[in-house]
């Protein structure tokens, strides 16, 4: 037997614009309930993922800096970066 696919994020949409409670819109549009649930919670989860700033910034410095630049955040937190002697032989 070949089920037919739900589109479960189309419902959603729909759902979300309808302004009816999930387990009405379910029992109109005959879909299982908890299943739709799990679609809801995934497509939240989602949406904060895509608007969550990324962990990683990219900080582009000058070839030719003075010593000891400083990065400060919004937050307070600040990063010093120290001047690297690169004649120095290992």
């Amino acid at each position: 037997m070949n089920k037919d696919k739900i589109n479960f994020s189309l419902h959603v949409t729909e759902w979300k614009e309808s302004g009816h409670s999930m387990a009405a819109y379910c029992k109109e549009h005959n879909l299982n309930y908890q299943k739709f649930m799990y679609h809801v919670s995934r497509m939240k989860k989602k949406e904060a993922e895509s608007n969550a700033p990324k962990s990683f910034i990219r900080i582009d410095v000058p070839e030719k800096a003075a010593a000891n630049i400083e990065y400060h955040f919004a937050h307070g937190g600040y990063f010093v970066f120290p001047e690297i002697d690169n004649k120095k032989t290992t």
